[in-house]
């Protein structure tokens, strides 16, 4: 019964790799309009992405600063 059963699947399949259309693959040409629009967006959340990482970067040296001077200070107590 399974032997039958897996005979009419592979005739089956290959009734369907008969009927089967070739499929055409067409490029459209660039929407160049767009592609322009879409790359100048990405600019600008480049610019605005490099501006939050110049700020954290920034606010995290000042951090460390602060940082580095309260150990100054703690050490200065410490000793005293």
């Amino acid at each position: 019964m399974a032997e039958e059963a897996q005979e009419v699947f592979t005739k089956g399949e290959d009734v369907l790799a008969e009927e089967a259309p070739e499929t055409e693959v067409v490029e459209l040409p660039p929407n160049v309009q767009r592609l322009q629009e879409k790359q100048e967006l990405l600019r600008q959340e480049i610019g605005n992405l490099t501006n939050q990482v110049n700020q954290l970067v920034a606010d995290l040296e000042t951090r460390q600063l602060a940082f580095n001077q309260c150990t100054a200070l703690l050490e200065q107590e410490i000793e005293t």
